[in-house]
């Protein structure tokens, strides 16, 4: 049985005991006296001294034992260990699963090395985190050419009226002179047969000024196109400074050709780059979670929002509480309460409404037609290295104006974590996350993976089981608990056998 732990005072308690003791021997040391021999009487009171000098040994020995789990905070307060059945599992040896929302949320360390994968008799299995974020190559930009499409009576029937020639190799030409600006509905990208997946357009304007969006589709055979994004651009500039957004992220695109629209209006472009990545380091694709409230800080101009959970945030996208909203920001985490801020992003803050733009009639009149839509230009969302941090603080120069009134609210992007594990043991298994005592126990992909396992069965998290027993997170927690047993039981062994020594020479008969 385990002790209790020592309260205040137990010292002093300790203390009086061995006075108490003291008095006992004295006492044992009187009666013995009247019967048995002055040998006996010294034997057993050699015994009694030692029995009581385990005996204190003993409860020292298990105070401060107890005392240290005692006094941890960690082992002092309860933890709630979630746990997630993983589904579907076969007969495969090694097995994917990419993290969602409610892993992050669950976990308590910004590494997930609270996280474990349990066979069904409870047992931690092997396993390798891979986020794709760490070994991914940097991006490249190269120059592609667009050419410009001709208005058709509706936009999304089939370009029948492009002005190029398609090459045996699939490759665009330019077969005559461009259609006139007024008569421009759009443009062609051709990024090759084996082009990288895109993760950016920039998409450069020539127009000292334009406000409006870009609808991009793509293709693989000209004929049939899926929209992917409606994305704003913008630049504008007054004496020597220009504000600009030309940049669409696509998040890994993969395409042969892709279609620009300009529901707002055509502008005169400058030329436009793609931004790749290499196949093999291609991330999983962004997850979001949005809506997070901010609250207003001390200063003018500072918002603090808390993420919620050990979300890997790579993206952060703010939506402003009014229309025509121009500001400067900066963004700032940290892990705790206790750290100090450190800057991880700045940049333009921006919500306006979107301008009538003349545009042409797509039907071929020259007539000029006004667009009264009502859809927003925003920046896009902050990029940020891949933070783990809690703690996020927005300030935004009040200079003019700032924000406004209303708070802003907050949208998180991050690139899912993917776990690799080894099936041992029998099934069914489970994710458990959330108890910080646990040690890291990761391993690194190439030593858990054999030479010629092949690639590892896609698994997925279900459903939300009862959280781990208290019982059974505390003796995983507690590396120590084994030790402890083993000196209790070597004591309480000492203490009994000394007591039958002196049981026997107490009991022995005298001598003359």
């Amino acid at each position: 049985m385990i002790p209790s732990p020592v309260l205040p005072g137990a010292r002093t308690r300790l203390v009086t005991h061995a006075v108490r003791g003291a008095a006992a021997r004295s006492a044992v040391g009187s009666a013995v006296g009247s019967g048995v021999g002055p040998a006996a009487r010294s034997a057993v009171g050699i015994v009694v001294k030692a029995v009581s000098v385990a005996a204190f040994a003993a409860v020292l020995g298990a105070a401060s034992a107890v005392a240290a789990p005692a006094q941890s905070p960690s082992s002092a307060t309860a933890v709630t260990v979630q746990r997630y059945a993983l589904e579907p599992l076969a007969s495969a040896a090694y097995y994917q699963i990419t993290l969602n929302d409610a892993i992050y949320a669950a976990s308590r360390r910004g590494d997930l090395s609270d996280l474990r994968i349990l066979n069904s008799a409870g047992e931690p299995v092997p396993h390798s985190f891979d986020n794709a974020i760490a070994a991914a190559r940097p991006a490249t930009l190269r120059p592609v050419r667009w050419f410009p499409l001709p208005a058709t009576g509706d936009q999304n029937t089939a370009d029948s009226g492009l002005n190029v020639t398609i090459g045996p190799d699939g490759a665009l030409r330019a077969a005559s002179r461009p259609p006139a600006a007024a008569t421009r509905a759009g443009d062609i990208i051709d990024l090759g047969a084996n082009g990288a997946p895109l993760t950016a357009l920039l998409i450069h304007l020539q127009d000292k000024s334009w406000q409006g969006r870009v609808n991009i589709s793509v293709s693989a055979d000209l004929r049939e196109w899926t929209p992917v994004i409606q994305a704003p651009l913008l630049k504008t500039g007054s004496g020597d400074a220009t504000l600009a957004q030309e940049r669409v992220e696509l998040d890994g695109l993969r395409a042969r050709y892709v279609r620009l629209r300009w529901p707002d209006g055509t502008p005169t472009l400058a030329g436009i780059d793609a931004e790749s990545v290499p196949v093999d380091a291609t991330p999983p694709t962004r997850a979001w979670r949005g809506g997070i409230a901010t609250q207003a800080g001390a200063s003018a101009g500072e918002y603090l929002f808390d993420t919620g959970g050990a979300y890997p945030v790579d993206r952060v996208q703010f939506e402003l509480p009014q229309a025509n909203t121009v500001a400067r920001g900066q963004l700032y985490s940290r892990a705790d309460a206790q750290a100090p801020w450190r800057m991880v992003a700045e940049g333009q803050l921006l919500r306006l409404q979107a301008a009538p733009v003349s545009s042409p009639d797509i039907g071929g009149s020259d007539t000029p037609q006004v667009n009264m839509s009502t859809g927003e230009q925003r920046n896009p969302p902050w990029a940020v290295q891949p933070d783990t941090d809690r703690h996020w603080r927005l300030t935004v120069d009040t200079r003019s104006g700032g924000l406004g009134s209303g708070l802003p609210t907050v949208d998180l992007g991050w690139r899912p974590t993917v776990i690799t594990f080894v099936a041992r043991g029998a099934g069914p298994f489970v994710l458990a996350v959330g108890n910080p005592n646990w040690e890291p126990a990761a391993v690194p992909l190439a030593d858990l993976m054999a030479a010629d396992a092949g690639v590892p069965q896609q698994a997925r998290i279900g459903r939300q089981l009862a959280p781990m027993p208290a019982a059974v997170a505390a003796r995983t927690d507690d590396p120590g608990a084994r030790r402890r047993y083993v000196l209790w039981t070597v004591l309480i062994a000492a203490v009994a056998v000394l007591g039958c020594m002196a049981w026997r020479l107490f009991r022995a008969p005298p001598h003359a």
